[in-house]
């Protein structure tokens, strides 16, 4: 009868041999320069690979823009219109003024043309003097539209301030 034994020490000495000639040859570490001089050519042939390709798509987009047709002449959009003449400024000519509180007023249309119209430019003081006191102890202002040739403006003052009209 044959023992158990030899054939156990026969494993254990192949797997001993085993771990022994594995420890015996060079194991290649992530940190070795070669393995990351291989890291580096594999980068700067995928970066050479990729400018080349980028190259070729610029050249291949100038090369249809030039086979393309010219824009037609029509291309280039017509000068922008001249501008407008200024508008033309002339002398003052009231067309109403009425003086008075939100509730009460009077029209002092006659009052305010016959001091301004004709005039470029034409400051008074608003007063009772101009169609009397529409509203006895409230607060009057006196609203005046005028026009300056072709254009029209406004002009506003509150009692005892002075309102300036101008054409200018």
């Amino acid at each position: 009868m044959k023992s158990a034994r030899p054939p156990a020490i026969a494993l254990l000495s192949c797997a001993l041999l085993a771990a022994a000639s594995a420890a015996a040859q060079p194991r290649s570490e992530p940190d070795d320069p070669d393995e990351y001089r291989d890291r580096q050519e594999a980068r700067e042939a995928y970066r050479r690979g990729f400018e080349r390709g980028y190259d070729r798509g610029y050249q291949r987009g100038m090369e249809e823009a030039h086979r393309r047709a010219p824009a037609p002449a029509m291309a280039v959009p017509p000068p922008p219109p001249p501008a407008p003449p200024p508008p033309v400024l002339g002398p003052i000519k009231v067309t109403s003024a009425f003086y008075g509180s939100g509730k009460k007023n009077c029209d002092a249309t006659r009052h305010v043309g016959r001091q301004a119209n004709g005039h470029r430019t034409h400051s008074f003081k608003v007063t009772n003097d101009m169609c009397g006191d529409p509203d006895r102890g409230q607060r009057k202002t006196l609203e005046v539209t005028y026009w300056c040739g072709q254009v029209s403006r406004t002009a506003s003052a509150r009692e005892h301030q002075d309102i300036y009209l101008n054409c200018h």
